[in-house]
């Protein structure tokens, strides 16, 4: 039987679920497309991580190499390549731009969005699966990082996959339906360790025992598709891990030992053991307050279960999408998939804690869960009750409070000018405005609340997108190297000083030269013109610059010892960078250095000039 009552149940949101979910799943991912996509490719990349990637990719497609990553022309032997090769064929098909670049993680971020509807309506029921969604899509970490070139997207996305298509495999009640879901779940196990390697497995090996052993179903094991199961993974996985290994001898030690144990008890990026637990609240943000009581009442019916645990199978009717959890009561099987849920943000928040590095992105796998596990609790009883009008009522002091600081953070910033984003600044404040209106109005329409949560990021999100272009423009290289000519002449040698900005090589298409910075490029190339491009001392930067046309990327602090040589003059600067070059690299461009007076405007940012002073 189809259960009227998880049809019916929790309010109504302003998504109908009777008759009309395919209209209601489109609007959702038609605001899902504007959040990702808008004003996407209109501004520079951003380094490191933008850099980093797009150059890879590059780098694949101009040696023709897609074994053995490069960036910067040395081995980068990292991560597998799942994500290099995607973003590379997106290069192929749109062309070196960031558009293309950016495309890769904004297309996961749709298919993430419509996996959580689609895992909710399984586990929840329809009403559920659109409210997590939704959450989903407007929560600030998901958004954020469907925008960013970066692997952690798709690697939570495939781990999503991963862990629903099993769900679904242990809730199936045939042996057909089994196998099939199994059998996916492998597939998308191996997808997902090509995109980031062995955390795939231990990952979903640890949330698989865990489940299972709350369950006390270990059992449940000899059904998992062993067969065909390994032998898809294998034939993902293999092909890759076997070639490189054979190409490059120092592949399995680096790939095993140095990035995956030696980074959990190294000394970059280093936090307190409770990081995560600490910022998730601020990763969905506005929903931040619904995550307390939503997990307090998880963790209650986790523990009520495990006390417990069913020990018949849990029945689902029905097929694909449609199907949901049958009994006598609506909540049959649901219990058991809260625990599954609670276990799977568990698992990835307390594994990552471990770890003395700990990232933001890290724990972006656990949202789907979190997402799902907020929309439960609010489209039940809880949402008419008394803690969710606690939480709306924090909602809309932190709103106002972000109302009222911005205007302060926004002076005393020292990225943008704050002449240049007055105007955003005095927008923002308007549509937090509105925003907190919406949700002062849930407090009393409680039906409201869903929406009005979600609509606060997507009123925000012109503001948020003009932001991203304006600090890639004060902060960042690829706007100064943009405004150059296009492209720059093939003579012209291209080196950084005690810094490296990847995104330099992606703009100007050709390796450069690292003088007193080797940076993530520790593992360089044994070929003998390596010494060529890994230079120390500065006296390196003057030989380079009697050699040849030269443009130097380095920080202001290193203006006073450049400019007592003599021979490099200002080209383009912002608030970070600072280009400079010698008279041949000006004679073949036909531009023209920037006065030194320049460098010490307030509101630093030097675009190339011509000759002519145009």
């Amino acid at each position: 039987m189809r259960s009227k009552e998880l049809n019916s149940a929790g309010p109504s949101w302003g998504f109908d679920t009777k008759g009309r979910w395919p209209l209601s799943v489109c609007i959702i991912m038609l605001v899902a497309v504007l959040m990702y996509f808008c004003l996407l490719g209109g501004y520079p990349l951003a380094d490191p991580d933008e850099g980093r990637y797009a150059e890879i990719a590059r780098e694949m497609l101009e040696s023709g190499d897609f074994v053995t990553p490069h960036l910067n022309y040395v081995k980068y032997l990292e991560k597998p390549p799942l994500f290099y090769w995607l973003v590379a064929a997106s290069i192929a098909v749109l062309g070196e731009n960031e558009l293309a670049v950016r495309t890769v993680s904004a297309i996961a971020g749709l298919l993430s969005v419509l996996l959580v509807i689609s895992l909710g309506r399984h586990l929840f029921g329809p009403r559920t699966g659109l409210a997590a969604g939704w959450i989903y899509l407007t929560s600030v970490q998901p958004f954020v990082l469907a925008r960013l070139p970066i692997i952690d997207l798709l690697f939570s996305l495939c781990l999503a996959a991963t862990w629903g298509s099993w769900w679904l495999g242990y809730t199936a009640t045939t042996m057909t339906e089994k196998q099939r879901w199994y059998t996916l779940a492998w597939t998308c196990l191996g997808l997902t360790t090509m995109s980031k390697g062995l955390a795939a497995i231990v990952l979903t090996g640890l949330i698989v025992l865990m489940f299972l052993l709350a369950r006390r179903d270990l059992s449940a094991l000899r059904g998992m598709a062993w067969w065909p199961g390994l032998v898809i993974f294998a034939i993902i996985v293999a092909p890759w891990h076997l070639a490189v290994g054979q190409r490059n001898s120092e592949f399995w030690h680096f790939y095993i030992v140095v990035q995956h144990f030696a980074r959990l008890a190294g000394d970059e990026h280093v936090k307190p053991f409770w990081f995560f637990p600490a910022t998730l609240p601020f990763g969905m943000m506005f929903w931040g307050a619904f995550l307390f009581p939503a997990m307090a009442k998880a963790l209650k019916s986790s523990f009520d279960t495990f006390k417990s645990p069913q020990t018949e199978p849990i029945e689902i009717l029905g097929e694909g999408a449609n199907c949901i959890f049958s009994d006598k009561s609506k909540d049959k099987g649901q219990p058991e998939a809260i625990l599954f849920l609670v276990i799977w943000v568990i698992a990835v928040v307390g594994l990552f804690s471990l770890s003395k590095c700990k990232l933001f992105p890290y724990v972006l796998p656990s949202y789907p869960a979190l997402a799902l596990l907020v929309a439960r609790h609010l489209n039940s009883k809880a949402l008419d009750g008394p803690s969710t009008g606690w939480c709306l009522c924090l909602t809309a002091v932190f709103l106002i409070g972000i109302i009222l600081l911005l205007p302060y953070a926004a002076r005393h910033q020292d990225t943008v000018p704050y002449s240049e984003i007055s105007g955003l600044v005095f927008l923002a404040q308007c549509l937090l405005s509105a925003g907190c209106g919406l949700v002062v109005f849930s407090i009393f329409e409680r039906k409201m609340a869903i929406a009005s949560l979600g609509l606060v990021l997507v009123l925000l999100m012109p503001v948020l997108g003009k932001s991203a272009g304006l600090i890639t423009e004060y902060r960042k290289v690829g706007g100064l190297v943009k405004a150059m000519p296009n492209p720059l002449p093939a003579d012209i040698k291209i080196a950084e000083w005690r810094t490296y900005d990847r995104s330099l090589g992606f703009y100007t298409r050709r390796r450069i030269i690292l003088v007193d910075e080797v940076s993530e490029l520790a593992l360089r190339d044994t070929a003998k013109d390596h010494d060529l491009f890994f230079l120390e001392g500065e006296n390196h930067v003057r030989a380079l610059a009697s050699d040849g046309p030269l443009l130097v990327n380095m920080r202001h602090k290193d203006w006073h010892t450049v400019k007592k040589w003599g021979v490099l003059f200002p080209v383009a600067a912002n608030r970070t960078n600072l280009m400079v070059a010698n008279k041949e690299f000006f004679a073949l461009t036909a531009l023209a250095p920037w006065p030194e007076e320049a460098l010490k405007s307030p509101q630093l940012l030097l675009l190339p000039r011509k000759a002519d002073g145009e």
